[in-house]
């Protein structure tokens, strides 16, 4: 167990962090709200691995597979359909198949966000959001991905030229819930790094039922393929989205990231209070 003065150094850290997060979204209108942990449809994204759970109820019995959230994003999209504009949640997220070091952990801390706007709108508000967080103005570059540079992984490398950049603009099969561009080519899907690392990824949401359906049949076939588990289609998911009357932006914010960067932190488990959790 770490000391009293580191724990209370961490929980500073995170504090002010969280509390100024708040305080952005409250000032610009948005509403705070809870969602779900336990899921059907976890997450459909071929490249995620949900953690897998069972429930059993007494009466009447029943037995059914769940999977915790990998996101927020179906349930907020839902909160949306019925009617609430501007949106916001800060809660734990659960991705397998991770690391536990670095910039990685199966548990974290997600803030995501909706309102009325594009991709564009969401790019603005997430740089002036991240500028306050760190208390410092950045100078915040814009790369269409298609001038983007990549290693021979495929990872970007263009990011590590600029103290903060966006790359947008993705390949369509790279952006599964977002909006289309005009040509079909590309969707209006972005990504934030600061100092070289990920912080975000944002979209123009995608609010056409028929067209996501066929993206989730897609990524279920490849999830075949890779021999993980296929989730069943959100249906209601499907409804909402037909339901949303105005184009929306959301977002995606990895928190502890956030919070190294604010305080020059290089690994993830020293900004948390139980850091062995994952080891051995």
């Amino acid at each position: 167990m770490l000391a009293k003065a580191d724990i209370l150094h961490r929980l500073h850290m995170r504090n002010t962090v969280t509390d100024t997060i708040h305080r952005f979204f409250m000032d610009r209108g948005f509403l705070y709200v809870d969602t779900p942990i336990l899921l059907r449809s976890p997450g459909m994204e071929p490249n995620l691995s949900p953690f897998e759970t069972e429930l059993r109820t007494v009466s009447p019995h029943r037995i059914e597979k769940l999977g915790l959230r990998t996101s927020p994003e179906y349930a907020m999209k839902k909160l949306v359909a019925a009617g609430l504009e501007k949106i916001y949640t800060v809660g734990p997220v659960f991705r397998n198949d991770e690391h536990a070091k670095g910039l990685h952990l199966p548990e974290f801390t997600m803030l995501e966000w909706y309102a009325p706007g594009d991709y564009r709108d969401c790019m603005q508000e997430t740089a002036e959001l991240i500028d306050t967080v760190l208390d410092r103005n950045l100078d915040w570059q814009h790369i269409e991905h298609i001038n983007a540079k990549v290693d021979a992984a495929g990872d970007l490398t263009i990011v590590h030229d600029h103290e903060a950049c966006f790359i947008y603009d993705y390949p369509i099969e790279e952006a599964s819930l977002a909006k289309a561009s005009a040509d079909g080519r590309t969707g209006e899907r972005f990504e934030a790094f600061v100092n070289g690392i990920e912080l975000c990824n944002g979209f123009s949401e995608l609010l056409d039922s028929k067209e996501q359906r066929a993206r989730f049949q897609s990524e279920a076939e490849e999830r075949r393929q890779r021999g993980k588990p296929v989730y069943p289609i959100d249906e209601a998911y499907l409804e909402a989205i037909d339901a949303i009357e105005k184009p929306i932006y959301g977002n995606a914010l990895g928190v502890d990231r956030l919070i190294m960067q604010r305080y020059g932190i290089g690994d993830i488990r020293n900004i948390l209070l139980f850091p062995n959790l994952f080891e051995n």
